[in-house]
């Protein structure tokens, strides 16, 4: 029971930063179309510039990965579970932070 609520628990949050994830993408895109915004990470500077391969790359693959974990989470102990859930709060909070960002961003280039 306790690892049913644990998991639903954990299942939000993962699909919460996957949603996090996917508008730092749309962010990106349209903060890099004014021109006056570059992408810091050299990674994703190889393919934030293809709409598809970028999409392909953060929206698509991460939703797969995201999905099968949820699907897999039932099979974990409740420490595995809760080092699950120290490393999703993590995730969480970075994205958040880079959420902020844009939107701070966003208002500044809008005002």
């Amino acid at each position: 029971m306790l690892e049913r609520l644990v998991c639903r628990k954990l299942s939000q949050k993962l699909y919460l930063v996957y949603f996090l994830n996917v508008l730092d993408w749309v962010c990106t895109v349209m903060l890099l179309k004014t021109g006056l915004f570059y992408e810091a990470n050299p990674i994703a500077n190889t393919f934030i510039h293809n709409i598809l391969l970028g999409f392909a790359i953060k929206c698509v693959a991460p939703f797969a990965v995201v999905f099968l974990i949820v699907r897999s989470m039932n099979i974990l102990e409740i420490s595995q579970l809760k080092t699950a859930d120290m490393m999703i709060s993590f995730a969480l909070t970075v994205y958040l932070a880079v959420t902020l960002d844009h939107v701070i961003n966003f208002f500044i280039y809008l005002f």
